[in-house]
């Protein structure tokens, strides 16, 4: 097992044109790829606008042919990038059953061609502020499982966004030896700058583990306008690199696996 992997988020703006962002995506793949980038993730709904009345127009089968063109393209895109394992963010997947047709906020996980792991998102979204009202289920089915991703860098966790409001999910990959959890997220503005890096701080120290997030830069004048910030934190809470707020960037750091077992070892609060 390796005892450390080149990481990378792709911070980008998102449109409401479907095809761009597929073709944006891809292009920030490839550039984190010839960053020598092992372990590339792309942000939540990277497809389309984070938007309730957008979901069903955008959605897509998990399916490999051209009208599913985002799981198409992260699957020959992984083709092209060997050995790299592609978090692709979010999609809106569709799912037909029994003549009903269900809507997930779903993260596939690429490795060399094939999809080795899927998460749907298990907490939807509902916030109900003053300035913002927002409810992922008028839409959206949550899932209800979790979803551990085995890899040559050992155990990694999948969370959405809002799960990450959920420290039982953060647990529950602690206590399976996940190293780290990857949360692609698109927070709002009002609680985004509130909330979203303390919470990755919290899951990061609480769990001694590494917290990767990857955001959409804000697209200003959208009906949703995200927190534009991605991060990558040591199991001690500290920030190993981050994004500029709101830029269009790819944000790298090194991840040394054996930091966890030095704190662990430093601060035992874990049985």
């Amino acid at each position: 097992m390796n005892s450390n992997a080149k990481i990378s988020v792709c911070q980008f703006k998102i449109t409401d044109k479907k095809e761009e962002n597929i073709l944006k995506a891809k292009e920030y793949l490839v550039r984190a790829y010839d960053k020598e980038s092992k372990i590339i993730v792309l942000p939540e709904c990277f497809v389309c606008p984070y938007d309730i009345n957008s979901f069903t127009e955008y959605s897509e089968k998990i399916s490999f042919d051209i009208n599913s063109p985002a799981t198409l393209m992260l699957r020959d895109t992984s083709l092209e990038l060997k050995d790299a394992y592609i978090f692709g963010g979010s999609i809106i997947e569709k799912e037909e059953v029994n003549n009903s047709v269900f809507y997930y906020n779903t993260c596939l996980v690429f490795y060399n061609g094939n999809i080795i792991s899927k998460y749907r998102k298990n907490n939807l979204y509902k916030i109900n502020i003053k300035d913002h009202t927002f409810c992922e289920a008028d839409v959206l089915t949550p899932g209800n499982l979790p979803e551990i991703v085995n890899t040559k860098f050992g155990n990694i966790g999948i969370g959405i966004c809002y799960d990450i409001r959920f420290p039982e999910l953060a647990k529950y990959y602690q206590e399976r030896d996940c190293k780290m959890i990857i949360y692609p997220g698109s927070f709002n503005r009002y609680t985004g700058p509130k909330h979203w890096l303390i919470l990755q701080q919290v899951r990061a120290l609480d769990n001694q583990l590494f917290i990767v997030s990857c955001s959409a830069a804000c697209n200003f004048g959208s009906k949703y306008e995200s927190w534009g910030k991605s991060y990558i934190i040591s199991p001690w809470g500290r920030i190993i690199d981050e994004s500029s707020l709101d830029v269009e960037e790819i944000v790298s750091g090194t991840i040394f696996f054996d930091e966890i077992n030095q704190i662990k070892n430093s601060l035992p609060i874990l049985f």
